[in-house]
């Protein structure tokens, strides 16, 4: 995606009431702001959540089987999944006025019932949603390639790059998309692109 498609995205979605009601926006923005997965974005919980120091940690994902459901597998997709990501400041200030439903496992981004978020239907109102935009194209997939390509020209290391996207060889990252502990600070100053002057530039991000 350019950025200009981003923005563009992005005002769409907070214009359309049923995907405000959905969660769709924020989620979408988590999304681009942090290249998290779409099952690690669904299972961010309060605590993982430090604000104050402008950080998530990657501890768990969503997932869904027939004996148990849905529910939090404390293990993201791969060893190096586990990972400390730097959040950009206008993430941080949705954030901050963002007020989750109550629920039993304290995640930030709980369905409107106030359960865990089942992520083939999290997908299925993204997709409600990005239609009417003219977005069919795009998945939750292209917001995680968008956010890397943003920081590969942004000069990030390869390595930096994995590290925030959570994938072991920077093989990886680099024939597909364009921690080691902690991910670079740098990669959230490079992601605050997203919410700035929408006439500053169009250039090809993803």
């Amino acid at each position: 995606m350019t950025l200009t498609e981003v923005r563009r995205l992005r005002a769409g979605l907070r214009q359309d009431q049923r995907a405000v009601d959905r969660g769709v926006p924020i989620i979408v923005d988590f999304m681009l702001g942090t290249g998290m997965r779409i099952g690690e974005t669904l299972a961010v919980t309060e605590d993982a959540l430090d604000l104050a120091n402008a950080t998530v940690e990657i501890r768990a994902t969503v997932v869904r089987t027939k004996r148990e459901g849905l529910f939090l597998k404390p293990k993201p997709k791969t060893a190096s999944g586990w990972r400390r990501v730097h959040l950009p400041p206008w993430l941080i200030e949705l954030l901050r006025a963002h007020e989750p439903l109550e629920n039993p496992w304290n995640v930030i981004f709980p369905s409107q019932m106030g359960k865990l978020r089942d992520r083939s239907n999290t997908n299925s109102d993204i997709r409600d949603a990005l239609d009417p935009l003219g977005f069919d194209w795009v998945t939750t997939h292209t917001f995680r390639k968008t956010a890397a390509t943003l920081l590969n020209d942004g000069g990030l290391t390869v390595r930096e790059i994995a590290d925030q996207l959570g994938h072991k060889r920077i093989s990886i990252t680099q024939d597909t998309y364009f921690g080691r502990g902690e991910a670079s600070p740098r990669a959230a100053e490079l992601l605050a692109v997203i919410d700035g002057d929408a006439g500053k530039t169009g250039g090809k991000v993803g």
